[in-house]
């Protein structure tokens, strides 16, 4: 008896409406999270987590949702795990064949998705879930009817798999949609998209269809029917014809993955403020240098990037947390006896640092950035609200 995948769930939301919500826009964090839930209960598992680069060499467990949040959120991932391996290598298809992912020393069975997570590197989308025991005492997960995909203890399916990569998809979306120069830059990259598969792959295709209803009709017609030859011609040409479309439908996929011309730290650092809008519900104050062209040109870009990830972190705790009503971004550049240094503070009127909170990832992460560029962070409470101050020194010229 041929298997076949269970139907999908009907209470799953639909991924056109997924997508339609990462494209909305929002607090980057928000619809990860939100995103990372959605496979726990899409899945029916365990637990669901987020496992992202946080500098080179280092993975850690971003967001968890499930019982297993307690020991994995805001861990490492160990480097001479089978994962971080696979990380290390970029190697998709190892990542995906692992199966299992340690808690608390105990291996759970796991569905892993790579994650392409933009200039950051790679990261994995996962989900965990407990085996069941049958009366014999084996381990059983899913109908034995169902399709079970490779490296998964035999507990996900097939159409499992194919979830989890949709879900893996938007969020690479959800990670790249910020680094958009402009508004209306994802509107131009779906005209173009659409330009491309219609003046390319669709019109190949079309052709194909020409060519093999034509065929079709010769070998219905009344009259003389096609020669063999005539035959192998045709459904050679259609073979071709699929082929080239194939080509030009990777060609255009791939081209999405290109990295995009940067704009400039200026250019980024405003369009920053302009989303963070939305989430706090006024305009955040931004002062730049008296030449901000002069900034542009002097900061390296992989010191830039940093700039603009520190300020986006910044704007999105005061938006979560802070409940503030006011928050002031300060970039500058300025000489220290012989060095240049970049210095970003950002401060709000919000409720301040929580001292019970131990766990800050977001202060790690820019205190990591710091780090690599001889530079520091450091947090001040305020009466009201709290003051980030993040410096960095530039490499001598």
């Amino acid at each position: 008896m041929t298997s076949t995948a269970p139907p999908p769930r009907p209470d799953r939301p639909r991924l056109q409406d997924l997508t339609g919500a990462v494209l909305a826009g929002g607090d980057t964090e928000d619809l990860l999270t939100f995103l990372v839930r959605t496979a726990r209960t899409d899945l029916d598992a365990r637990s669901a987590v987020l496992v992202l680069p946080t500098e080179p060499g280092t993975w850690a467990f971003e967001l968890v949702d499930g019982p297993d949040a307690a020991d994995l959120l805001g861990s490492t991932l160990a480097l001479n795990s089978p994962a971080g391996r696979a990380l290390e290598d970029a190697d998709a298809a190892s990542l995906e064949l692992i199966g299992t992912l340690r808690v608390a020393g105990q291996e759970h069975p796991a569905l892993i998705a790579m994650v392409d997570a933009a200039e950051h590197g790679s990261g994995f989308l996962a989900v965990l879930q407990r085996p069941t025991t049958d009366p014999s005492g084996s381990a059983t997960g899913t109908p034995a009817a169902a399709p079970r995909t490779p490296g998964s203890a035999g507990l996900f399916t097939v159409a499992d798999r194919e979830r989890l990569d949709a879900l893996a998809s938007l969020v690479e979306l959800t990670i790249r949609v910020p680094t958009l120069r402009v508004s209306g830059e994802l509107d131009d990259e779906r005209s173009r998209i659409a330009r491309d598969l219609h003046d390319l792959a669709i019109q190949e295709l079309f052709a194909v269809g020409m060519e093999l209803e034509a065929l079709t009709e010769a070998l219905a017609g009344p009259g003389e029917p096609p020669s063999n030859t005539r035959i192998r011609t045709s459904v050679a040409a259609s073979v071709q014809g699929v082929e080239n479309a194939v080509a030009q439908i990777r060609q255009i996929v791939q081209s999405l993955r290109r990295e995009r011309l940067e704009a400039t730290l200026t250019e980024q650092l405003r369009h920053e403020v302009g989303l963070a809008t939305a989430g706090l519900g006024f305009v955040p104050a931004l002062r730049l240098p008296p030449h901000p062209a002069e900034m542009d040109a002097e900061v390296p870009s992989e010191i830039a990037e940093d700039v603009v990830a520190v300020v986006r972190e910044c704007l999105a705790n005061a938006a979560r947390h802070a409940h503030a009503s006011a928050v002031a971004v300060s970039v500058s550049l300025f000489s220290e006896g012989v060095d240049r240094v970049v210095q970003v503070n950002v401060s709000d009127n919000g409720r301040g640092i929580d001292p019970t909170v131990t766990r800050r990832s977001g202060l790690a992460n820019m205190s990591s950035r710091a780090r690599r560029h001889s530079g520091w962070v450091d947090a001040i409470s305020l009466l009201p609200g709290t003051m980030i101050f993040w410096r960095v020194t530039l490499p001598a010229r």
